[in-house]
């Protein structure tokens, strides 16, 4: 078992600044999750989002519970970010709240916690939308965010938009995904999908989620997630094999929390079946989670431990080398919303294995971009791989395939975009 960063500082291509259409608007973002610093990975898609809007010539204030060790005013990338103090349980951190067990205690326990936070968010939101001067309220998550958010919106009489990112409106019991339906989270998910100026939902199969969970269907808009396509795009050489890290030709990477819902143990176990035919192999996973300790001992006892680098999480900045490097991008996740790390590996030009698994199929075009199988089944992960890796002119076109559909449908610049269309339907609009 290897661990360890890749040894190169790529360069972050500059972005263009933007204008959107019209006058700049005022944005103020509440978020239960946002990442502490420029570089950290912790919901980076929150951020760029923002950041995009910024580029386009609005003012993003985000408003976020944060550790008092952090400063209550910060600004990266343009965003600023405007933390009250709150600390977070473990069980309530970004990634482990949908499916954390907890017992009948622990639930009025989380029920204690979830007010002092609405209640928290609810007083930052109105001050900071008063302070700026705020064109509308633009929240992440319907749950836990979504109440505040749509009060403070209706307390300032200003049009409110939730974005939904699949965990707090999806219901997978088999994966232990039955947040939205427990007692002390249904009523106020469900007022706040009736009460919102407007719901984005990241992909179809999200959006048909919140309409199992009580949202008006003409109340919600799909706006693609995306990537930054100038920052994840191939090789200047065009040859991406130039970015060899050091892990060889036949380098599987995964993006990816370690959790069980992201489904790496298949993973791991479809290498150890591909190891006999392809002795070259190697698994790269960047990402962290409370799963890593089983999934190291999985490695271990499937004889593949040596061909298995947990390299932690890994900036985003540093991302594009290990996607260029890599023969097969992989995503064998049992429940996923969208998932952005397909659309980064498209972005450069690299084919992707995922599963079937919530709007991986709306990302991933089967036998066109990447190869679509069964959630949960490691045979027909490593049957996926091992067709790819035998076939270089097949990955080649699929690669080609992939920076084409995302250029076309996952570009942040185009979500930012989507969503400024929605702010000026729901009466965002600049006083003249």
């Amino acid at each position: 078992m290897t661990t360890g960063a890749l040894p190169l500082n790529p360069p972050v291509v500059p972005l263009a600044r933007a204008r959107g259409p019209g006058a700049p608007l005022r944005i103020v973002c509440p978020t239960y999750w946002y990442p502490q610093h420029a570089p950290d990975t912790q919901a980076t898609y929150v951020h760029d989002i923002n950041r995009h809007l910024v580029l386009r010539g609005h003012q993003v204030t985000v408003v976020t519970p944060g550790p008092r060790s952090l400063p209550a005013l910060d600004t990266f990338d343009g965003v600023d970010v405007l933390r009250f103090p709150m600390d977070l349980p473990p069980d309530l951190t970004y990634g482990r709240v949908a499916q954390s067990r907890v017992s009948v205690v622990g639930k009025f326990a989380r029920l204690a916690v979830m007010t002092h936070y609405l209640e928290a968010q609810y007083r930052a939101t109105v001050a900071a939308a008063k302070e700026q001067g705020a064109h509308v309220v633009h929240a992440h998550w319907a749950i836990p965010t979504g109440p505040a958010a749509v009060l403070a919106a209706r307390r300032l009489g200003l049009p409110s938009v939730i974005t939904m990112h699949g965990g707090d409106v999806y219901v997978n019991p088999e994966q232990g995904y039955d947040f939205p339906t427990r007692w002390y989270v249904r009523p106020a998910l469900h007022w706040t999908l009736c009460h919102a100026g407007a719901l984005t939902a990241i992909t179809e199969d999200c959006r048909q989620h919140a309409l199992r969970a009580g949202a008006p269907a003409e109340a919600i808009r799909l706006v693609f997630n995306g990537t930054d396509l100038r920052r994840f795009s191939p090789a200047e050489s065009g040859n991406n094999s130039a970015a060899d890290p050091g892990f060889g030709p036949r380098m599987i990477f995964a993006c990816r929390q370690l959790f069980p819902r992201k489904g790496i143990r298949f993973l791991i176990q479809a290498v150890a079946q591909l190891k006999p035919r392809f002795p070259d192999i190697k698994l790269v996973l960047a990402g962290d989670g409370f799963e890593r300790p089983e999934l190291v001992k999985l490695a271990e006892q499937l004889n593949i431990g040596g061909d298995v680098t947990f390299l932690g999480w890994v900036p985003n900045t540093a991302l594009p080398p290990y996607y260029r490097a890599a023969a097969v991008s992989v995503i064998p996740s049992l429940e996923e919303g969208f998932g952005i790390p397909a659309a980064e590996a498209m972005g450069c030009e690299v084919p992707v294995v995922a599963t079937d698994a919530g709007g991986l199929p709306e990302v991933v075009e089967h036998g066109v971009t990447g190869l679509v199988v069964p959630r949960g089944d490691a045979g027909a992960l490593a049957g996926a791989i091992g067709s790819l890796l035998d076939d270089a002119e097949l990955r080649r076109r699929m690669g080609h395939a992939g920076r084409e559909r995302a250029l076309r449908l996952f570009d942040w610049d185009r979500t930012a975009e989507q969503l400024e269309q929605i702010y000026g339907d729901i009466g965002a609009r600049v006083a003249r």
